[in-house]
C-alpha cells in the first residue's frame, strides 16, 4: 500500500510516516544503516523516539511502552533519485522546516520518481554501452552495435520492470536482446562481437546493489550484506543466463565469431 492509499489518520500517525520513508528508502536501494540513522532521526524530529530494526524484506519501529510498525519490503530496486529526496527531507524534518503532514504529502507523490526522463536514460545507456565496448577493444564501427545493446537493454528492463515483472525474468530477458546486436556484429564480420556484448551486459550489472551489500557487510549488517549479495549473485546469473542463451543458439547453427 502507497502513502497515498492511506487514510488521514494514518498519515497523522508519526511512526506510519517514518516507516513509509524508511520503506521508500529500502526499496530504492539506500543501505542498511542509512535506512535505520534515518528513520531514527525522523522519530526523534517527530517526537516519538523509537528502536528500528531494518532488514533487506522488512522493517520495524518500536517505540518504548507504545506502538510498534512493521512494514513488509517485496520488491527492491535502484533509484537514488529518490534516495537523495527522501535524505533532504528527512534533514528538513530534523531542521523544523517541514512539519509531520508536509513530510507526509511529500512522501507520497516520490514513489516511482524519475530524475531524466526514460527516454534520456535509454539513451545514456546506449552511449555508456558504446563507450564500454570500445573500452573492451571495439573499433569505431562497432559502437553503433553495442549502442544499440545498451538501449534495448535499459528500455525492455524499465517497460518490463513497469509492469512488475520479476526481476530475474527482466534482467535474463534483457541479457537475451542485448546479445542480439552483438550477434549482428560478428556475423558481419566486424571483428568484436564479445566487447559489443560485454558493453550491452554493464547496463544490466547490478553494481549499485553489490556495492551497498559491501557497506552493510562493514557497517556489521551481516544478514543484510548477505541478502543483497546473494540477490546480486542471482541478478547476475540471470544476466549471464540471457546473454549465453542467444550465443549459443547462434554458434550451434555455426555462427561466425571472433576468436
Amino acid at each position: 500500500m502507497t502513502m497515498s492509499d492511506r487514510t488521514p489518520n494514518l498519515w497523522s500517525d508519526p511512526l506510519t510516516v517514518v516507516a513509509e520513508a524508511g520503506v521508500l528508502l529500502l526499496t530504492s536501494g539506500a543501505e542498511t544503516s542509512r535506512v535505520e540513522d534515518t528513520m531514527g532521526r525522523l522519530a526523534d524530529a517527530f517526537g516519538v523516539p523509537a528502536q528500528t530494526m531494518v532488514m533487506p524484506t522488512a522493517l520495524f519501529l518500536h517505540q518504548a511502552g507504545g506502538s510498534t510498525v512493521m512494514q513488509r519490503v517485496r520488491r527492491r530496486g535502484t533509484n537514488l533519485a529518490v534516495v537523495e529526496l527522501v535524505n533532504a527531507w528527512s534533514r528538513d524534518v530534523a531542521a523544523g522546516r517541514l512539519t509531520l503532514g508536509d513530510f507526509a504529502e511529500r512522501l507520497s507523490g516520490v514513489s516511482g520518481y524519475r530524475r531524466y526522463p526514460p527516454v534520456l536514460e535509454v539513451a545514456a545507456a546506449g552511449v555508456a554501452a558504446a563507450l564500454l565496448a570500445v573500452l573492451f577493444g571495439a573499433g569505431w564501427l562497432n559502437m553503433p552495435f553495442a549502442l544499440l545493446a545498451g538501449a534495448v537493454a535499459q528500455g525492455l528492463r524499465a517497460v518490463l520492470r513497469a509492469h512488475a515483472v520479476s526481476p530475474g525474468v527482466t534482467d535474463f530477458v534483457g541479457a537475451m536482446l542485448a546479445a542480439l546486436p552483438a550477434l549482428l556484429d560478428a556475423g558481419l564480420g566486424l571483428g568484436h562481437g564479445g566487447a559489443v556484448l560485454a558493453g550491452g551486459l554493464m547496463v544490466l550489472v547490478p553494481g549499485v546493489m553489490m556495492t551497498t551489500g559491501v557497506r552493510d557487510g562493514i557497517a556489521g549488517d551481516l544478514l543484510a550484506s548477505v541478502s543483497r549479495l546473494l540477490e546480486a549473485a542471482v541478478v547476475a546469473a540471470a544476466v549471464a543466463a540471457g546473454a549465453a542463451l542467444p550465443l549459443y543458439l547462434y554458434l550451434l547453427g555455426h555462427g561466425r565469431w571472433p576468436v
